[in-house]
C-alpha cells in the first residue's frame, strides 16, 4: 500500500489532537443548498433557495492494532475512547485535511465501529458537520406558518456587535461565525488590542464592531 498523499487531523483545543495513521481511501465532502419551503394560499408549494447548508464530511478508514507496520503509538482503545468522548460532549473539533481548504471546527455527529474476527484492526466511520456558534432571539426564526396557510419569514437582525468566546477557539474560528469571513480576523485582533490571535481564553467578550 502506498503512504498517505496528505495528512488528516482531529484536534480539540491546542491539546487533544488525533492524526489518522491510514487515510480513508475516499473522503465525502458535501454542502448541500438551503432551501425554505413556502404554502400559497391556493395550496401549492414553492421552494426557495437560501444559500448553502453546513458543509457536512464522511470518512472511512481503520485504526491499526500494534502489530499492524501502520501502528504510530495510537491503540484503537485509546482513539475511539478520545472520540466518543468528543462526540458525547458536543464540542466542535477542528479537522485539518492538507492540500484542502478545510480547517474549520465541526461536530461529530456520527461514529460507527467495525470488528472483524481475528483482525486487531478497528474499522470506523466518522460523520461530521461543520459547526457555527450563533444566538438566535426568538423573531429570527425563518420559518412560521401564518394566517391563510402562507409562510412568512422574520425581519433581518443586525450582526451582533461583541462575542463571547469558547474553548478552543481563536480569531480565524470566530471571524469566520461572526463576521463570515475568516479572513477578517485582524480587524478583531486590532478592536481588541489583540497580539496574538490563537491565545483566546474562554469567555473573553471580544468586540466585532
Amino acid at each position: 500500500m502506498a503512504g498517505n498523499t496528505r495528512t488528516v487531523i482531529l484536534q480539540r483545543g491546542e491539546e487533544e489532537r488525533l492524526v489518522l495513521a491510514v487515510n480513508p481511501r475516499h473522503m465525502v465532502i458535501s454542502q448541500p443548498q438551503n432551501t425554505l419551503s413556502y404554502v400559497t394560499v391556493r395550496g401549492e408549494t414553492v421552494h426557495a433557495a437560501r444559500g448553502s447548508g453546513l458543509t457536512q464530511v464522511t470518512l472511512e478508514t481503520f485504526l491499526p492494532g500494534e502489530d499492524s507496520r501502520f501502528y504510530r503509538g495510537v491503540t484503537p482503545a485509546e482513539a475511539l475512547a478520545m472520540l466518543y468522548r468528543w462526540k458525547t460532549d458536543g464540542g466542535p473539533v477542528r479537522l485539518l485535511i492538507s492540500g484542502s481548504e478545510l480547517g474549520e471546527l465541526f461536530l461529530i455527529t456520527g461514529l460507527r465501529r467495525t470488528l472483524t474476527e481475528g483482525d486487531r484492526d478497528v474499522g470506523v466511520a466518522i460523520a461530521l458537520k461543520e459547526y457555527k456558534y450563533i444566538t438566535l432571539a426568538e423573531s429570527d426564526v425563518v420559518a412560521r406558518q401564518g394566517a391563510g396557510g402562507l409562510y412568512q419569514r422574520a425581519d433581518e437582525r443586525a450582526a451582533a456587535a461583541s462575542y463571547v468566546t469558547r474553548g478552543g477557539e481563536d480569531l480565524w474560528t470566530v471571524a469566520r461565525t461572526c463576521l463570515g469571513d475568516g479572513g477578517r480576523w485582524r480587524e478583531i485582533a486590532v478592536r481588541n488590542g489583540i497580539d496574538d490571535p490563537h491565545d483566546l481564553p474562554a469567555g473573553k467578550e471580544l468586540y466585532l464592531t
